[in-house]
């Protein structure tokens, strides 16, 4: 026989399960995940009926739990896909570097990164690769720079921050290769 505790959650069961479910779904866009939320939130409740007062704030009881449980699974994702995304970052970097090791291939990218570094060059502004030629090609560090240039010191740096910035983006495909090229650099 069932208790009137049970009746009535099964009645707070059916009026409120659909509701809970879509607002879990509102935030995870997952109907699974939803359907999984509104379960877990109705067995806390179930399991805090003997301090909930069933006539008043149980469905706001609900969706604060429903909330937490979202946070709960989004912030998971967000520590998946950060786990995923440096996976596939370090599978590409094996593949990358595999493919560096046959002569060939490793040819036709130090020809193509090449052409890469020479037009990131030409599109700097004149004063920024005139700094960035000084500080690369001539080795001179950033004061003999700012000397040899008439600015400041700040303005160097500014120049060649402006400077990595386009390589940055010219190598933007090529970010390992970038890394050891920048690590050539300032090595």
């Amino acid at each position: 026989m069932r208790s009137d505790e049970d009746i009535l959650f099964n009645q707070l069961y059916l009026k409120y399960y659909p509701k809970i479910q879509h607002v879990a779904y509102s935030y995870l866009f997952d109907m699974e995940s939803a359907k999984g939320v509104a379960q877990e939130a109705f067995i806390k409740l179930w399991d805090k009926r003997e301090v909930i007062d069933p006539e008043k704030g149980v469905y706001g009881y609900l969706l604060i739990i429903t909330k937490n449980l979202c946070i709960n699974i989004l912030k998971r994702r967000v520590i998946e896909k950060k786990f995923m995304d440096f996976s596939n970052y370090k599978l590409q970097a094996e593949i990358n570097m595999l493919s560096l090791s046959n002569n060939t291939s490793g040819k036709l990218i130090e020809k193509e990164i090449s052409t890469l570094l020479d037009n990131a060059i030409k599109v700097m502004p004149d004063k920024v690769r005139s700094t960035f030629i000084l500080s690369r090609s001539s080795n001179l560090k950033q004061k003999e720079i700012a000397d040899i240039q008439g600015v400041s010191l700040r303005t160097v740096e500014t120049r060649l921050k402006t400077a990595m910035e386009i390589l940055k983006k010219a190598f933007k495909d090529y970010f390992i290769w970038f890394i050891s090229f920048i690590a050539e650099l300032f090595g």
